[in-house]
């Protein structure tokens, strides 16, 4: 298992890089079954880098079985509880994957007439390239920057039920990184040969729920 984690590890600094975040027009947080986005979120609103937030997010695989309500609504309570202004807040509720965060918040911003020139996506550690590279795709008129809960690998799978579904979810999401490239649904990014050899590694030891085909 110790050398599972290493090649874990390796998929997990890659999907996780740092980007600079500058001052912006706006906050996307993407909504997921990770409350403690919601919670990262609200801290970050009060640094005062974005003059408003749009919390994007429906009812995923996960998330459908879990609460009544969408995962933008879910979030937006968590935002306005620590404090981050309602008036502030817009909410996304239809989007079912990364695509539709970046695509449905684009229509719903463009038709306020808000402000776009420049955004921060607020998701989970681990979704840092992913989101990046899909919005750069599917939005490219915004100068994107990305931010996340500032955790360790170890810790943030110390907080997981399950070990096991958390890789498989990252082994998924880095296959993404390149068949969506390919599909035109996000920029090309090279992954370095090896972090692709942890990802194969990976498969063949079964943590390959979440891979296409």
């Amino acid at each position: 298992m110790q050398d599972y984690l290493l090649h874990a590890k390796n998929i997990w600094g890659f999907l996780g890089p740092d980007y600079a975040v500058d001052k912006s027009d706006f906050l996307l947080v993407m909504g997921s079954s990770d409350l403690r986005v919601a919670r990262y979120a609200s801290e970050f609103w009060f640094k005062g880098l974005a003059g408003y937030v749009i919390v994007s997010g429906g009812s995923g695989k996960l998330t459908k079985e879990m609460w009544a309500v969408s995962e933008a609504r879910n979030f937006s309570r968590i935002m306005i509880d620590e404090g981050v202004p309602k008036d502030k807040i817009i909410l996304e509720e239809k989007a079912a994957n990364t695509g539709d965060n970046i695509v449905n918040s684009q229509k719903l911003i463009t038709g306020l007439g808000l402000p776009a020139n420049s955004g921060i996506l607020i998701t989970k550690p681990y979704m840092k390239r992913r989101a990046f590279n899909t919005a750069s795709k599917q939005w490219p008129e915004v100068n994107w920057s990305v931010s996340a809960e500032e955790v360790s690998f170890d810790d943030y799978l110390r907080k997981q039920n399950d070990p096991h579904h958390f890789i498989s979810i990252m082994v998924g999401d880095l296959q993404r990184i390149k068949i969506y490239a390919d599909s035109g649904f996000q920029i090309r990014d090279e992954v370095p040969l090896h972090v692709w050899d942890s990802y194969e590694v990976l498969v063949r030891a079964g943590y390959d729920k979440y891979v296409v085909g």
